[in-house]
């Protein structure tokens, strides 16, 4: 269903309705019970209020990945759940205004981000023209208990406020589909960077993580984040946020960020390990810059895995042991796999055509056999593979 402000407003206030969404939180109906949960609500709420309380338990329900510790209190509707950051980013972004009196959150959606900021001690004033995600964000601060959110209707392109420090995450989602184009999004990035121009100097603004890199102006931060190896966003750091110019990969949880300084990998054959870079440095253009510094070597110019002698633990790459490596048959690889006992747990590739979950129903399994990873990729412009072992 589609939430009117009205109806988060009383979810979030009605006393009536707080048991049966305590309730309905910790065991949201699934598809074969929904019927009969609506059927038992209707007894005590209107037709609209039962499945507005059914929506909302569900989607906290699916929210509970992006918002571990608080999503059982939250208010989201589809659309702004699939855009908020997850907490574990918001926290990492809201470090740079953690010395702002006052920041303006500039489509400040379901509140994410203004939690975020606004927990570090900053005022936020919460700007979003949808009078749906001003009460969202209301509901948020107010169940987290948090007093420095200040909600506010505005057209940010016409703003009637004075404050240089911003962020800014625009619309990237149409009623159907998600965009790709960032003059696509809402506002486009050139009316932000309009208003980072004149109004809001010191400004972050978040992105989709597979912005191509001729729309990245001059001079600025860019910084690309992961969280457990999946890439979150990119954001443009301007003005006294940024720490430096040039482009970053942040890693979460760890907190560690690597700089692309333009090192260049030495290139070799397949060592002993073979190491996959963290996404966020691959959009970064900082495979080069990971290998000088953990001392190792890619094995095709054009393909982002490096290999080495030594394990090197690094929160920038993931790293399997590499037992074999052989120009790609598919007969061979059975031989092997049948031969070493193995257990084939996922095929990965880099460079290959292949597509991983249908060649794995191709391979030897050994039932309880040596868990095994393997992996299709390129050596020297040449098709190969690599057998691995997980490491521990």
């Amino acid at each position: 269903m589609i939430f009117t402000p009205e109806q988060i407003e009383w979810l979030a206030s009605a006393e009536a309705a707080q048991p049966w969404l305590k309730k309905l939180t910790q065991a949201p109906p699934d598809n074969g019970a929904l019927l009969g949960e609506l059927t038992r609500l209707r007894q005590h709420f209107s037709v609209d209020q039962a499945q507005a309380l059914v929506t909302l338990a569900r989607l906290r329900q699916r929210a509970r990945k992006k918002f571990p510790i608080h999503a059982h209190r939250l208010f989201f509707t589809s659309k702004t759940l699939q855009q908020a950051s997850p907490a574990a980013v918001a926290r990492w972004t809201a470090q740079r205004y953690r010395h702002a009196p006052w920041v303006a959150d500039m489509g400040c959606g379901m509140g994410g981000d203004a939690l975020a900021i606004a927990s570090l001690g900053s005022q936020v004033l919460a700007i979003d023209r949808d009078p749906l995600a001003l009460a969202l964000v209301k509901a948020n601060a107010s169940a987290l208990g948090q007093s420095h959110i200040h909600p506010l209707r505005a057209n940010i392109t016409h703003p009637g406020w004075k404050i240089p420090i911003a962020w800014a995450d625009p619309g990237r989602r149409t009623a159907t589909h998600r965009v790709f184009h960032p003059e696509t999004l809402q506002p486009p990035l050139s009316t932000l960077l309009q208003v980072q121009r004149t109004i809001a100097p010191h400004l972050g603004i978040k992105l989709m993580p597979g912005l191509h890199h001729r729309h990245i102006p001059p001079g600025i931060e860019v910084e690309w984040i992961s969280l457990e190896h999946e890439l979150k966003e990119c954001v443009f750091w301007f003005g006294d946020l940024a720490e430096r110019e040039g482009r970053r990969a942040t890693v979460l949880p760890a907190g560690k960020s690597l700089w692309s300084e333009g090192h260049k990998a030495p290139l070799n054959p397949p060592g002993h390990f073979l190491y996959e870079p963290d996404p966020a440095v691959i959009r970064a253009g900082a495979v080069g810059d990971l290998a000088n510094q953990l001392q190792l070597w890619q094995i095709d110019r054009e393909i982002a895995y490096l290999c080495g002698d030594h394990l090197v633990i690094t929160p920038f790459a993931r790293t399997w042991r590499i037992l074999e490596h052989h120009p790609f048959s598919l007969k061979r690889l059975n031989q092997r796999l049948r031969g070493m006992q193995a257990e084939v747990i996922a095929v990965k590739k880099r460079g290959s055509p292949i597509d991983p979950e249908a060649f794995r129903k191709k391979l030897h399994r050994s039932r309880k056999g040596r868990p095994m990873v393997v992996v299709l990729t390129r050596v020297n412009n040449r098709p190969w593979m690599l057998i691995c072992e997980p490491l521990p």
